[in-house]
C-alpha cells in the first residue's frame, strides 16, 4: 500500500472511531470536505500544517503516525458517543459539563 493510501486509511479509520462525518472534520480543521475526501482516499498527501490539525482533532501521534485505530484496545459506544459529544462542544466550559455528566453516566449514578 502506498504511503498517500496508508496515511489517508488511516485518518478515515480514525474519523469514523471518532463518530465524525467528513463535513464535520473538515470543519474542525478548516478545510474542504472534498479535499478531506482526496486525502482520505490516497488521492492527495496532506501538508504538514493539514496533518497537524488532523492529529490534534483525531488523537494521534504524527511523528510515529500512531492513530486510536491501531490501538488494540476496543472501544465500546459507550466510549464512542462520549468523544463525539466532547467534539461538538463549542467551548472550554462546555467540554468540563459534558466531561462531568459523561463521568456519571459511565458510573450508572443518576442526575436526581
Amino acid at each position: 500500500m502506498n504511503k498517500e493510501k496508508n496515511i489517508g486509511r488511516k485518518i478515515r479509520e480514525a474519523r469514523q472511531i471518532m463518530g465524525l462525518t467528513q463535513e464535520e472534520l473538515a470543519e474542525k480543521v478548516d478545510m474542504d470536505a472534498k479535499h478531506l475526501s482526496k486525502i482520505e482516499n490516497g488521492l492527495h498527501l496532506p501538508s504538514y500544517n493539514t496533518l497537524k490539525k488532523l492529529s490534534t482533532v483525531l488523537n494521534f501521534n504524527i511523528e510515529n503516525s500512531e492513530t486510536i485505530a491501531d490501538n488494540k484496545q476496543p472501544y465500546n459506544s459507550f466510549y464512542l458517543k462520549s468523544i463525539k459529544i466532547l467534539n461538538s462542544a463549542k467551548s472550554y466550559e462546555e467540554i468540563r459539563y459534558y466531561y462531568m455528566l459523561l463521568k456519571v453516566g459511565q458510573k450508572g449514578l443518576s442526575l436526581k
